[in-house]
């Protein structure tokens, strides 16, 4: 079975801290970290270095949780995070730091291509994952599509 296709599994996220909704968190976590791990898979990162940053990330969100959980949009925050830790340990381990995909695309076409065509999540799992709606999906899908291909 491959990375990409593997289920979630149980029991890894961090240990709560004190003031971290503890149902809430362990949900979110259990729901994301293995979508998270082939997200930094799919940005170029050696499997050890994918679950070494996503488990960072985790670390955070267990910090940030109650800031996280009462944003509007927790699972964007939470993207913003991944994102960001994704791209500073890809410029580390490669020097550059960047997957074909987000050399040819800036922003959120990049990861929406991304997550639709190379992880082969649908519109509305994208969306679910990165704390979009469906439509903004929709939307970065055609300005990525514009600026791979050119206007039609």
């Amino acid at each position: 079975m491959s990375a990409m296709t593997r289920p979630a599994h149980r029991g890894r996220c961090p240990a709560l801290g004190p003031h971290t909704s503890m149902l809430g968190y362990r949900a979110f976590c259990l729901r994301n970290e293995n979508r998270y791990i082939q997200y930094a898979r799919a940005r170029s990162l050696d499997p050890g270095r994918a679950r070494a940053v996503v488990e960072s990330v985790l670390r955070t969100l267990v910090d940030e949780w109650p800031r996280i959980i009462t944003s509007d949009r927790p699972a964007f925050e939470a993207w913003k995070i991944l994102v960001s830790s994704v791209a500073a340990e890809g410029r580390q381990a490669h020097g550059r730091g960047r997957d074909t995909v987000h050399q040819a695309l800036q922003g959120p076409e990049a990861d929406v291509f991304l997550l639709r065509y190379r992880m082969s999540l649908s519109p509305a799992e994208t969306a679910d994952l990165m704390g979009l709606e469906v439509p903004e999906v929709t939307v970065a899908l055609r300005k990525g599509m514009t600026a791979v291909l050119g206007p039609s």
